[in-house]
């Protein structure tokens, strides 16, 4: 699923995959589950040759939940970072759980009665902070995006724009992005609709957008932005994430989902 946070004030802004993406980002919302879904993302550079890292998710139910599982991995295929999304209420703020095993850095969401408990710890060896937030109109968390896309899809369309309220644990807050100055195109030979998403007013202008690339039909195909995984210097870099139906696999199978939630998550990709 995608969201912009600042760790500190001297650190670039980043913008999250579900969506997209938050968080995001993934290739369809947890509500669209017509059937489980295995898939892959790769993420490139920005002239699309060097692969920085790829994403495989899982989409099932497991005891009635919509659930997410994603596994971030280094080029050479080791996996690195782990995510766990889960709807319990509304499709646009699920809980989620992100932990990057190379430094040890976690953040999530958590539902508690009507109120969200947000928390992320900087490394391994920190404390972990937390904060209870009230729900607020448009609120959007993690891969929850997507649904809200769908969700707004009609009233998107052309330079139509919407104000959310990002969730970002790492910043303990929300924050007021502007989605929207929808455009269709083609992409691959696919009918698409590609939208805009940043800060709204002045601040707009100054900090880095992403541009989110979607199938008519609402599956995300391409994220441009500033990333939430950071490289092996700790920053966030531009990159391109493409979700091409070419990656898709077979229907998430209960041994390969075991298997990919209790992995051990690498502390660094090889040289």
């Amino acid at each position: 699923m995608a969201s912009i946070s600042w760790r500190n004030p001297h650190r670039r802004c980043r913008f999250a995959e579900a969506a997209l993406l938050l968080a995001v980002l993934g290739a369809c919302p947890l509500r669209a589950h017509a059937q489980d879904r295995h898939y892959l993302g790769v993420a490139s550079a920005e002239n699309g040759s060097a692969v920085r890292y790829r994403e495989e998710h899982w989409l099932f139910r497991a005891d009635g939940v919509a659930t997410r599982l994603v596994l971030y991995r280094c080029p050479s295929g080791e996996p690195f970072a782990r995510k766990l999304v889960y709807e319990r209420g509304d499709p646009a703020a699920p809980d989620f759980d992100f932990e990057d095993g190379r430094d040890g850095y976690r953040e999530g969401v958590r539902r508690e009665g009507e109120r969200w408990l947000v928390y992320a710890r900087e490394r391994g060896d920190a404390p972990m902070q937390t904060r209870l937030l009230q729900a607020v109109p448009d609120m959007v968390v993690d891969a929850g995006f997507d649904a809200y896309v769908r969700e707004h899809w009609a009233s998107l369309a052309g330079a139509a724009r919407r104000d959310i309220a990002f969730v970002m644990p790492s910043r303990q807050d929300y924050l007021r992005l502007r989605l929207g100055d929808a455009r269709d195109a083609w992409l691959d030979g696919v009918a698409v609709r590609r939208f805009r998403l940043g800060l709204g007013g002045l601040l707009g202008a100054l900090a880095p957008a992403i541009d989110l690339t979607y199938t008519m039909d609402g599956h995300l195909l391409r994220f441009e932005g500033i990333g939430t995984i950071r490289d092996e210097r700790g920053r966030h870099a531009w990159v391109r994430i493409d979700f091409p139906r070419s990656l898709e696999r077979a229907a998430p199978q209960p041994g390969e989902v075991a298997a990919a939630r209790t992995v051990s998550l690498v502390t660094r990709c090889g040289a």
